[in-house]
C-alpha cells in the first residue's frame, strides 16, 4: 500500500520542475524585409500632397498679405488721426474773444494756400484779452517805443480828431482802461511783465508779432509801451491805417519735408513737429452758402464759415509694398456763435 502513495508523491513533486522558457526573437523573412510602398503608389501620394499644398499656399499668402495690408491701414491710419485731431482741436477755440468782430479785420481763421508743389497753411488765433490797443503815431523803421493814447490836446488838433479811438476812458488812478487790463493780464500769467502782442495793420491786412512791457505806472505825457528783445524793422504801419495791438495767441500749422510743424506766436524759428511721415497737407473754408474753397471770397468772412475742412494724405511703406491714405475731418470754430 505504500509503493504507490510514495510513486504518487514523487510525480507530484516532480511536477514542480518547471521548464525555463527559452527567449525566442522575431524572424523576418525576407519577403516581410522588402515589404513598403510601390512606385505608383508613391507618385500617387505625392500628386494628392501637390494638389493639397497648391489649395492651401495661396490661402496662408492670402491671409498673410490681408493681415500685412491691414498692418499698413492701420499704420496710415494712426499717422492722419493724430494730427488732425491736433489742428481739429485748435480750429474749435479759434475766435476766442473775436465776438465783437465781424467779417472785416483780423480774422481768427485764415487759410494760405499752397499751389501745387507746396502744402497750405491754415492760421488760427484767439484773444487773450478783450482790450485791443490802439497805436496812436506811425511806426516805422527800428523804433523801440510804441504811442498807445494821447492827451487831450492832441486829439482835439486836427491831426489827432480822426483818432478818437485814441483817448481812452481813464480810471481814478490815471490809467487808460484798456491799458490797465493789458497790464494786470502781464502781472497774472508772466514773471517778468513782458508780453507778446501782434501789430496789425488793416489796411494791409498783415501784421508783426513783438515782445512789449508796459511802463507802471504810465506817463501821461509819453502814453507809450515798451518794445522787448532783439530789435527788428517795422514793415511800416501809418498812423491813416489805423493800426492797433491785439494781445493774441496764434497757432500756425504748415508742412516741411514731411512734417507738420506748428508755429507759436510767429517764432518761425522755433517750429514744432507735431507729426512725421504726411505727404500731403490742405485745407478748406466750408462756407454757409454751400462754397468749398481755400480762398475766402470777397465780402465774407469767418462769420461765414460752416466748417473747416483738414485734408492729410500719407503713405506707409513695408519693403516693396506701399499704402497711401487721404483722411479727411471737419471742423466747427464754436466760437463763431458768440456775438
Amino acid at each position: 500500500m505504500t509503493a504507490p502513495v510514495t510513486f504518487h508523491w514523487r510525480s507530484v513533486m516532480g511536477a514542480r520542475h518547471f521548464t525555463p522558457w527559452r527567449r525566442c526573437s522575431p524572424s523576418w523573412t525576407g519577403q516581410a524585409g522588402t515589404a513598403g510602398f510601390s512606385l505608383p503608389e508613391l507618385i500617387i501620394v505625392m500628386v494628392v500632397m501637390g494638389l493639397i499644398m497648391g489649395l492651401l499656399l495661396p490661402l496662408v499668402l492670402g491671409s498673410r498679405d490681408a493681415l500685412r495690408g491691414d498692418q499698413r491701414r492701420t499704420g496710415v491710419n494712426q499717422t492722419l488721426r493724430a494730427p488732425s485731431e491736433i489742428i481739429g482741436n485748435d480750429i474749435r477755440m479759434a475766435g476766442e474773444r473775436f465776438a465783437r468782430l465781424g467779417n472785416s479785420g483780423l480774422q481768427p481763421v485764415q487759410i494760405v494756400p499752397g499751389g501745387t508743389d507746396a502744402g497750405d497753411e491754415i492760421i488760427l488765433r484767439r484773444n487773450r484779452s478783450d482790450e485791443v490797443l490802439p497805436v496812436c503815431e506811425t511806426v516805422q523803421g527800428s523804433q523801440n517805443s510804441l504811442r498807445v493814447y494821447r492827451q487831450q490836446g492832441w486829439l482835439n488838433s486836427p491831426q489827432g480828431a480822426p483818432y478818437p479811438e485814441c483817448g481812452p476812458v481813464m480810471d481814478p488812478d490815471g490809467w487808460p482802461r484798456n491799458l490797465r487790463a493789458v497790464h494786470d493780464l502781464a502781472l497774472a500769467t508772466t514773471t517778468d511783465g513782458v508780453l507778446r502782442g501782434f501789430l496789425y495793420n488793416p489796411s494791409a491786412g498783415t501784421g508783426q508779432f513783438f515782445d512789449f512791457r508796459i511802463r507802471t505806472p504810465p506817463t501821461v505825457t509819453s502814453g507809450q509801451i515798451l518794445r522787448e528783445g532783439t530789435p527788428f524793422a517795422w514793415d511800416g504801419y501809418p498812423l491813416a491805417n489805423r493800426p492797433r495791438i491785439y494781445i493774441l495767441e496764434e497757432r500756425r500749422y504748415r508742412l516741411r519735408d514731411g512734417f507738420v510743424e506748428l508755429i507759436v506766436n510767429g517764432r518761425d524759428q522755433d517750429p514744432l513737429r507735431v507729426a512725421a511721415g504726411i505727404e500731403d497737407l490742405r485745407f478748406r473754408y466750408v462756407l454757409d452758402d454751400g462754397q468749398e474753397t481755400s480762398v475766402m471770397p470777397e465780402g465774407m468772412g469767418w462769420r461765414n464759415i460752416r466748417s473747416v475742412e483738414v485734408i492729410m494724405t500719407a503713405q506707409f511703406a513695408e519693403g516693396a509694398d506701399v499704402t497711401g491714405r487721404t483722411l479727411a475731418h471737419r471742423y466747427f470754430p464754436r466760437n463763431i456763435l458768440s456775438r
